[in-house]
């Protein structure tokens, strides 16, 4: 049937394909030729269409090819790219290679990995999109069948081979990117093996005759160098400052030393700007250091940004050597200034705008370390240059590094110095920790004048480059995170400003006092990845290398075989934990309080929806947290393996309970609030979880059952028949009493008892004759706005003061009316 039908519909089938297929493309003339074409072929379905390249295939006048996507000449490119790199990084490495050298292959590298990816990622729709056509094609005729037409018959073909094309270019990709990721994997094991052989390169000593004498020898080539850097230098400015370009130059300066000058002039300003709007107390020092800081890194990167660009605006002499040292002297300007203004701020004057509490000799001492670290941060951005381009000797370049070293390891040795004084001098107790950390500064500092006088002098520059770099970092970072914490902990908690204008929207004091502390937790630990990206991004801590190492973090790495979690998708399933937590619950008490009263459902009830709806919405929860960290069904199965031996050997019992507690909630054969009898105990059940059912028994304690037992084994529900509010009193008469009069008294009694529901009726029934009495049950509900158990101790209190007023004894068998009075006896 379904083949005859295709058949049928056959001859309308180009028409249709060449409409969808213009829509898809969006060619309006060639839609319009390949309609004609559709229309010829119905007319005359044995004639082969002629349209587009391609005879009868309506989808190459339609189809956009996939080779327009991946052409091959960037293919070709990118097999070239990948074999360069290979001979240059990899085969040529007994060449020798910079650090540089290999950072700048490793992003070649990296480019040409991401660009198969986005070219695979092109291709794919056209793979299933022809794939889509071949389905409504359908397959050839057999043997015996009718023909098709031509035109189908070349439709088919077109496809067939188009999506061959991309099969074939997507395998091309896939072999790219495996190998480009081959390559980035060798070149950072390269580029580490080449760190580590010249952290531990030992050079001969600087106390020695061998240092001295090859540095003479290479005295005439290195003077060559610094020689033709001073030439172009004088060119670049000789250049600038000629003709009409001397007011341009001169404007530049002027713009420099105008940045320069606001920044030296903005700190009353922005402390009158914070004082005005920052409420007292410490977040104002924090606030106006962080705004100081911000403005002097500003103004510093800027200003030599400006200035260098005025010199080598139109000027031949700014390239090359004198382009790139000044590249990176500009990357530490920032640097420099964040330092300057963070001394000035942490040793301020005026106390009351220090962060941290510091006597005042000891903020006057250590006025001038900052400067001193800043000038270094200078020098050490001339250092990369002459590590990396200057083209000098190696002993000449240690030289210059031996000499870093020694000037700025002696800070690790002044500050600790000063700490120690102020702390004697003010008769304070050290504690362990600062003992602790000044030992080492100082322990650190030895080592690294003991490594630079055996020779070990990259080891040394190594040392006090990254504690140069960590130290900037650590302040900086710890300023944002006092920032975020006073913050927090003034305006955001529930006696701040602003928790008390989210309290006074409705929002709960407690849940705005979790987000003062969880705000801060959450800033703290972004910094620590930061921090750790900015020590694991390499010795030269370039902003493009921490960058980059961020986004490994955050992003993570992916390829066809491995995933890695990414920081995003781990913050993203603690969000998912943190929002599906607070949904919901809004979303029970929306349905406690807004929906249930509306219905007629019991509290058991009302309770198994709640109960399946929270667990219903963790699951979600989870599948969708698995989703986020890349984790599939297939990636599962051996989990569910595991599982299934796991269940059949140790863990059966707790999948009895929660397929027990999924059945309570959906049966309900108990109930919260229900009166169960359950292995010899009698309690009320106040709550039912998907393992287990908690019992609430006379004496206050709480009886935690299996739900399996429910299931398995006898229950008594003294509950289930009775409605909501319908409670019970028994009483024991002897023969000899009148019985209607006793039914009388009893009826009245409760009907007038305050505890009973007047409008419902009350009934008193003989239900038992046995041991000389009679026993008499009375039925009532209790009022609107009490419970069974407040409201049967009231009837019985008045049941028993009536039939003492009217004299009608009662057996001394009687246990009902003594048992909430009676005291266990052991």
């Amino acid at each position: 049937m379904h083949h005859q039908l295709f058949f049928s519909s056959l001859r309308r089938l180009p028409l249709l394909a060449g409409l969808v297929l213009a829509l898809i493309a969006g060619h309006g003339q060639q839609a319009h030729a390949a309609t004609a074409t559709a229309r010829t072929d119905t007319a005359n379905p044995t004639q082969p269409a002629a349209s587009g390249n391609v005879p009868g295939g309506l989808a190459s006048a339609f189809i956009a090819r996939a080779e327009n996507s991946a052409p091959d000449q960037t293919l070709d490119d990118m097999e070239a790219e990948i074999r360069t790199i290979y001979d240059t990084g990899l085969q040529d490495h007994d060449t020798g290679h910079t650090s540089a050298d290999l950072a700048a292959l490793l992003q070649r590298a990296t480019a040409v990995a991401t660009q198969a990816d986005t070219l695979m990622t092109r291709l794919k729709p056209y793979h299933a999109m022809y794939q889509n056509f071949l389905d409504i094609l359908g397959k050839p005729p057999a043997a015996g069948d009718p023909a098709e037409a031509a035109s189908i018959t070349e439709q088919r073909n077109t496809l067939t081979r188009r999506q061959k094309e991309v099969d074939a270019r997507m395998m091309r990709l896939k072999l790219y990117q495996a190998e480009a990721q081959q390559l980035i994997s060798a070149l950072r094991q390269h580029g580490s093996a080449i760190q580590q052989a010249t952290l531990w390169q030992r050079f001969p000593s600087p106390l020695g005759i061998n240092f001295w004498s090859g540095l003479a020898g290479a005295f005439r080539q290195d003077s060559t160098h610094l020689h033709e850097l001073a030439q172009q230098t004088v060119a670049l400015t000789g250049v600038a400052f000629s003709g009409s370009r001397v007011f341009i130059t001169l404007g530049g300066i002027a713009g420099t030393a105008l940045l320069m000058a606001m920044w030296l002039c903005c700190h009353g300003p922005v402390r009158r700007l914070v004082s005005r709007f920052v409420p007292f107390g410490r977040l104002r020092p924090i606030t106006a250091t962080l705004a100081c800081a911000a403005i002097a890194t500003a103004a510093w990167g800027f200003s030599c940004q400006i200035l260098w660009n005025i010199l080598s605006f139109d000027n031949p002499a700014a390239q090359g050597d004198l382009a790139v040292l000044a590249d990176m002297v500009a990357t530490q300007a920032p640097l420099c200034g964040f330092v300057l203004e963070l001394g000035w701020c942490l040793f301020s004057r005026a106390k009351e705008w220090r962060v941290f509490t510091i006597p005042d000799e000891l903020a006057r001492n250590l006025r001038l370390f900052p400067a001193w670290l800043a000038g270094a941060m200078l020098v050490r951005g001339a250092l990369r240059y002459m590590d990396t381009h200057s083209g000098l000797s190696l002993l000449s370049v240690q030289l210059m590094d031996a000499a870093f070293t020694l000037a700025v390891s002696p800070l690790l040795f002044a500050i600790p110095r000063e700490l120690r004084v102020t702390a004697n001098t003010e008769d304070e107790d050290n504690p362990p920790l600062a003992q602790l950390l000044r030992s080492l500064a100082m322990t650190v500092a030895i080592v690294c004048w003991l490594a630079v006088f055996s020779g070990y002098i990259p080891l040394a520059y190594t040392i006090i480059s990254w504690l140069s770099m960590m130290s900037i970092t650590l302040a900086g970072l710890l300023l944002v995170s006092l920032l975020s914490s006073t913050l927090c902990a003034t305006t955001l908690c529930a006696h701040g400003s602003l928790g008390q204008r989210l309290t006074a929207l409705g929002i709960p004091a407690r849940l705005v006092n979790q987000i003062s502390v969880l705000i801060p937790g959450a800033v703290n630990l972004l910094l620590l990845v930061v921090l750790f990206a900015v020590a694991s991004s390499g010795g030269g801590f370039d902003p493009s290398q921490v960058w980059t190492q961020l986004g490994f973090l955050f992003n993570g790495q992916t390829n066809a075989d491995t995933h890695f979690v990414s920081l995003n998708a781990v913050l993203l399933c603690v969000g998912l934990l943190i929002a599906g937590h607070y949904v919901i619950n809004l979303v029970k008490s929306w349905f406690s309080q807004k929906f249930f009263p509306t219905t007629r459902l019991d509290t058991g009830a009302q309770a198994s929806i709640l109960g399946i709806l929270g667990y219903s919405a963790w699951i979600l929860i989870g599948l969708a947290m698995l989703s986020v960290l890349g984790v599939t069904v297939k990636s599962l199965t051996w989990v569910v393996s595991a599982l299934s031996v796991g269940i059949g050997f140790g863990l059966q019992s707790i999948v009895q309970n929660f397929v027990s507690g999924i059945i309570l909630m959906a049966e309900r054969p108990v109930s919260v609030g229900d009166t169960v009898t359950i292995a010899g105990v009698t309690g009320k059940v106040g709550r039912i979880s998907v393992r287990s059912t908690d019992i609430l028994l006379d004496d206050k304690s709480i009886m935690i059952v299996p739900n399996s037992q429910f299931i398995t084994s006898a229950v008594k529900n003294a509950t289930a028949a009775q409605k909501p509010g319908v409670f019970t009193v028994t009483l024991d008469l002897p023969f000899t009493s009148d019985l209607d009069r006793a039914m009388q008294v009893m009826a009245d009694t409760l009907t007038a008892c305050d505890a009973v529901d007047g409008m419902a009726p009350v009934t008193v029934d003989m239900t038992s004759v046995e041991d000389g009495s009679v026993l008499l049950t009375g039925t009532a509900t209790a009022r609107a706005d009490l419970t069974i158990k407040l409201a049967r101790p009231v009837a019985l209190r008045a049941l028993w003061q009536a039939f003492h007023e009217q004299g009608i004894a009662v057996a001394s068998r009687q246990l009902l009316l003594v048992r909430d009075t009676e005291t266990p006896t052991s």
